[in-house]
């Protein structure tokens, strides 16, 4: 991918227009994933992505392409790992790698802020996305639970980060 065009910001919880573009881009990510109509807005996401951003040194980044929302992640810290709470990609950038740029800007801002662990939840049916997880360094942990919202199982993916002498 030709990530020359591609941006990152670091949003706060009082950038409402970030928040809601990675709502919209939450909604209509899923919308595609799961062969529902694209949603207009992220209503309908916006209170999850508000409930996640609200947990101690919560971090979404959004990535544009060409100055447009393409794709953001949101992540906290946890005891002595990073948990990913989001990792999405707007439809209309799809199979341009954006979602594998987000995931390595989050390996450095965990090694960065000492984070040995990383830690996902991924729907069990999404094979696109633990193909994703699992080509960059994720693996299985053997937990998976029933989520209470969707009813759907999803598991827990893990990596590992290395600690670089120094």
């Amino acid at each position: 991918m030709d990530d020359s065009s591609l941006t990152f910001m670091e949003a706060t919880r009082q950038d409402s227009q970030c928040i809601d573009h990675a709502a919209r881009i939450w909604a209509q990510a899923a919308a595609q994933r799961d062969r529902k109509p694209t949603p207009t807005d992220g209503s309908q996401a916006l209170a999850g992505v508000q409930r996640r951003l609200a947990l101690p040194e919560a971090r979404l980044v959004m990535a544009s392409k060409d100055e447009v929302p393409a794709g953001f992640t949101i992540a906290s810290p946890h005891d002595g790992y990073l948990e990913i709470y989001y990792v999405a990609v707007a439809p209309d950038f799809w199979g341009q790698g954006i979602a594998r740029v987000l995931l390595s800007e989050v390996d450095r801002h965990a090694a960065s802020a000492g984070h040995v662990e990383l830690r996902l939840w991924v729907i069990a049916d999404n094979s696109r996305a633990i193909e994703l997880y699992l080509s960059c360094g994720y693996q299985h942990t053997g937990q998976e639970l029933i989520d209470e919202t969707s009813g759907r199982t999803e598991f827990l993916l893990r990596k590992k980060l290395s600690r670089e002498p120094g």
